[in-house]
């Protein structure tokens, strides 16, 4: 046969052709859907994913080497297992044609980055790469040099220069999702990609930990960090008409106060990050601050920068030893 023919649940049907990695839809009348807004192109492309990294395990479900994948609000949803990071699912995103709601994908794991570059010199042209932690800098330069148009996705969430502010209008188009829908599509904690979609989930559902966790594990960019802020800042002006809110009050400016020391060390604001860390009069932030400075560190290589957030570690020692000396 020269074609796969798949069933949607919505009742598309669609007709993939290996050879040339393009497809037909119909839908449940049996009238052609177009590939382009015109209704000018009736072949549709299969996107290609390549996983970049020995840590990427990748499971096809309709062959060697493709899936069939549920799309859910212009979105496809594509599962893979990072076990460099942990062993459970985690999920990426990438854009679908709106109308269909189970696309065929082709997903391909790679050892690294040597593996890439012979299979770009035979002719593959990937739509987006997927590349994890072990992946240097320069190893993104040399892709993106001879793949220009692929999208590059770091594990874990971030973009492909390492931990630049994504989009405005990326995280801005999470508003228009209910949390409770998006939650129907896909386990909603092992979302990976989107912490500020997170943050808003668990804050609505009261899953304070679960915050405070996604400000631990995830490099938040500023923007990102910003965003969950003003989160928090907004739930907590309406503590005294709320009594949930009341009763997480603790914990919330907890948040917010972590929040705000991650944003003055991304800058760099040491006069900032003096006037908090000599304003404490509790102990109970001090894990959490410490935790910051370490991941702030591995963003910022820098003799001089590396000097700063030392000397803001030696700091919080010395808070820490007030602190036990005045209990």
């Amino acid at each position: 046969m020269d074609f796969i023919e798949q069933a949607t649940p919505r009742g598309i049907t669609l007709k993939v052709f290996p050879k040339k990695w393009n497809y037909l839809a119909f839908d449940e009348k049996g009238k052609t859907i177009y590939a382009d807004a015109a209704g000018l192109k009736v072949l549709h492309r299969v996107p290609l994913v390549i996983f970049v990294g020995g840590s990427f395990t990748v499971k096809n479900n309709a062959g060697a080497e493709m899936s069939f994948l549920k799309a859910t609000r212009g979105q496809i949803v594509i599962p893979y297992v990072d076990t460099d990071a942990d062993r459970r699912q985690r999920y990426i995103f990438i854009p679908a044609e709106r109308g269909i709601d189970l696309i065929p994908v082709r997903l391909k794991a790679l050892r690294d980055i040597s593996s890439l570059v012979r299979e770009t010199e035979a002719g593959t042209r990937p739509d987006h790469i997927v590349v994890s932690g072990s992946v240097t800098r320069n190893d993104i330069i040399i892709i993106k040099n001879r793949l220009a148009d692929a999208h590059i996705i770091l594990a874990g969430g971030r973009d492909e220069d390492g931990g630049a502010p994504r989009e405005e209008s990326e995280i801005n188009s999470f508003d228009d999702q209910r949390a409770t829908e998006v939650a129907k599509d896909v386990n909603i904690n092992m979302m990976s990609n989107n912490p500020v979609f997170l943050a808003r989930v668990h804050l609505r559902e009261m899953n304070i930990s679960k915050v405070n966790q996604l400000i631990l594990d995830f490099d938040l960019s500023p923007l990102e960090a910003e965003y969950i802020l003003s989160f928090v800042s907004t739930m907590l002006s309406k503590s005294e008409e709320d009594a949930e809110i009341r009763k997480n009050l603790p914990k919330l400016e907890a948040i917010q106060g972590s929040l705000r020391f991650y944003i003055h060390l991304l800058g760099k604001k040491e006069a900032e990050v003096r006037s908090i860390i000599e304003r404490m009069n509790d102990a109970a932030p001090l894990a959490s601050f410490f935790t910051l400075i370490a991941k702030v560190k591995l963003m910022y290589p820098g003799t001089d920068d590396q000097l700063l957030f030392t000397e803001f570690e030696n700091m919080l020692y010395e808070k820490k030893s007030a602190l036990q000396d005045g209990a």
